[in-house]
């Protein structure tokens, strides 16, 4: 059985965010790596060792980071009652429709930087 909620426990279509919140957060370390990481790859679920094997973070740092963007409504945890225990985060679609704002970034920073967020076409 698995339980899909935001961290405090609301309905993840029911959160609103500030910009002030949203800008703090992905000056954080790591956040912008992990969002780039699950809005531009395919695949719809990602398991936390998943996540850090590809972006090489210590796991607190993770844990904290995606803990964060959950209670932010961005992503969705789903813990599932197994042993060993499973844990998957999945964009909402909130995070969804920050899409073409990465594009943008990744395009200004292609035109200004030396350093490109990789987005594919």
């Amino acid at each position: 059985m698995a339980n899909t909620t935001i961290a405090d426990g609301t309905d993840p279509g029911a959160v609103s965010i500030e910009g002030e919140q949203l800008f703090e957060l992905l000056g954080r370390a790591h956040t912008m790596g992990i969002l780039k990481q699950v809005v531009i790859d395919e695949r719809e679920v990602f398991r936390f060792g998943e996540l850090q094997e590809a972006l090489d973070i210590a796991p607190n740092t993770l844990s904290r980071r995606l803990e964060e963007l959950v209670e932010l409504g961005l992503l969705e945890r789903t813990q599932y009652d197994e042993i060993p225990p499973r844990v998957e985060y999945e964009p909402t679609t909130m995070l969804d429709d920050l899409e073409p704002a990465f594009r943008e970034i990744d395009a200004w920073l292609d035109a200004y930087s030396s350093r490109s967020l990789d987005c594919p076409e």
